[in-house]
């Protein structure tokens, strides 16, 4: 992967979304849990991330223009922005963040 922006440069229907995913493994790399600070890590729950990916419905999806999703998932104190990479044989949860709300883009 080269440099390229993150910039969300087309939305991604929540079916078709769903359909890249489909039977692929869903992992969470190290990345995604290196920003939590320790007591962060000690409450955190990696399968809540992979269940989240693997059974609810996104809100919204956006491919960035680094080959990456910004999915969003309901929270029911917000939103939580999933960066997602798809391969061949699983789908990497890279990093997440919770949100308030969904930004709006012009693409």
């Amino acid at each position: 992967m080269g440099i390229y922006s993150t910039k969300p440069i087309k939305e991604i229907s929540k079916e078709e979304f769903k359909y890249l995913i489909k039977g692929k493994k869903v992992v969470v790399s190290p990345h995604a849990i290196w920003h939590l600070s320790n007591q962060q890590r000690k409450d955190f729950n990696v399968e809540e991330l992979v269940s989240m990916v693997e059974k609810e419905n996104p809100r919204k999806v956006h491919l960035q223009e680094n080959g990456r999703y910004a999915v969003y998932y309901r929270k029911s104190d917000g939103y939580r922005k999933l960066i997602i990479e798809i391969r061949d044989d699983k789908t990497i949860v890279v990093t997440f963040v919770d949100m308030s709300e969904i930004p709006k883009y012009k693409i």
